[in-house]
């Protein structure tokens, strides 16, 4: 099996000069064969393969204008033809956007398909010899790929692809059921006790500081040195808050896991979700980090992550007779079932359906859509069936 690990690189100033030239070799071929891509398409309704754009690349690179691009090493150039290839294929499939130009005041990435190895403390990189590195753990695998980028705050980090032992799946645990929230993050219950962890909230936390950085730099010229260094402060809390956000996500996914065999979460439409009032405190939990966190890491080690259907009327529906409480609105965090008197608590509740509707899905191995819809309201899909099913889970608002 194939694994990544992310290092970070502290190159010297022969090597950063180095490292700046190949980023604007590669983005100056991006950029280049993406609009003879759409300039051939024009005119006769048929794009550039990666054939024919590397065969025009050799010839590119032996006119006088464009020696430059001798400077950088051909396999980078030749890998981001390869991508600019995939970019065009993932667009044509519908499952991303078109390709856009890349600009150099954004986040830089070149990626060396060979002639790449671990040297010490170091990575052995083409025409840059060995950059002195941070590596946690030793890499006994072929390395296939190494792609290095740098942030808008000067900081290289390389990822190192390579091959890894094949793990034997012996994992064993219990089945929780987890429900996501803006109160709680998580609910969990693992069939005897429930557990909730807070959101750490950090947008809001370094808002205030975000807030001052920005008002300076709206006070600077534009073009000077001195609003140069400010958009970096100002990059810097970005980066903080970013950071911030992934070490606790990573830190709940290895509880979670470690503790859990299956996990069963929400199939959640984060896109919806981000288009609603709530997008902001939405888009600060990471609920779709968390979910990535918890996949690649059950699968590491022999477990298994299951999706609910988002129809499912986890919150609405009482866990001991089942009975749809239509009534429930977006305040209501506590509510008793008017058929059998039980008192629930709304993450609770909805963390005990999503559990067991999980162990039907693992004991019919089927994802089937339950026939008890989360709201009254039909919505039609966006398929050609005719089908209609009901709205996605509702959360309850959340102040600051």
């Amino acid at each position: 099996m194939l694994d990544v690990l992310k290092v970070r690189l502290y190159p010297n100033k022969e090597q950063q000069t180095v490292l700046a030239k190949s980023f604007g070799c590669c983005r100056f071929v991006w950029n280049y064969y993406l609009e003879k891509t759409n300039t051939q398409y024009g005119e006769t309704g048929k794009g550039l393969n990666y054939c024919d754009m590397a065969k025009d690349l050799t010839q590119l690179k032996k006119q006088p204008d464009y020696l430059f691009l001798k400077e950088a090493t051909a396999a980078t150039l030749q890998q981001s033809l390869k991508n600019l290839e995939t970019a065009f294929k993932n667009f044509f499939q519908k499952r991303t956007r078109f390709p856009k130009f890349k600009s150099k005041h954004k986040k830089q990435s070149i990626r060396y398909p060979e002639s790449c190895s671990i040297r010490g403390n170091g990575v052995k990189l083409p025409k840059l010899g060995i950059v002195k590195a941070r590596i946690p753990k030793t890499i006994s695998g072929k390395i296939k790929s190494v792609t290095v980028s740098k942030t808008s705050t000067d900081k290289y980090f390389a990822a190192i692809l390579f091959e890894a032992d094949n793990l034997i799946p012996n994992k064993t645990g219990k089945i929780s059921g987890i429900d996501l929230g803006l109160t709680s993050l998580v609910t969990v219950f693992d069939g005897e006790a429930y557990s909730k962890v807070d959101p750490i909230k950090p947008t809001r936390k370094y808002a205030k500081r975000l807030k001052r950085r920005q008002q300076a730099l709206s006070r600077k010229t534009k073009g000077s040195n001195n609003r140069k260094e400010q958009v970096k402060r100002v990059a810097k809390v970005h980066e903080k808050i970013a950071n911030t956000r992934q070490d606790f996500l990573h830190k709940l996914s290895r509880k979670l896991v470690d503790e859990n065999q299956v996990i069963v979460v929400e199939n959640l439409c984060i896109k919806g979700l981000a288009r609603t009032k709530l997008a902001k405190s939405v888009l600060d939990a990471g609920f779709g980090m968390l979910i990535n966190f918890l996949g690649y890491k059950l699968e590491r080690e022999g477990g298994k992550l299951i999706e609910v259907d988002r129809f499912f009327p986890s919150t609405k529906l009482c866990h001991c007779c089942q009975f749809k409480n239509n009534s429930l609105n977006l305040s209501v965090r506590e509510w008793v079932c008017p058929n059998c008197q039980t008192h629930h608590d709304r993450d609770e509740n909805a963390a005990h359906n999503i559990r067991e509707e999980g162990i039907r899905i693992l004991s019919t191995n089927t994802v089937g859509h339950t026939e008890i819809q989360a709201c009254g309201e039909d919505i039609r899909l966006v398929s050609a069936c005719t089908e209609k099913r009901s709205s996605v889970k509702q959360e309850s608002p959340v102040t600051a």
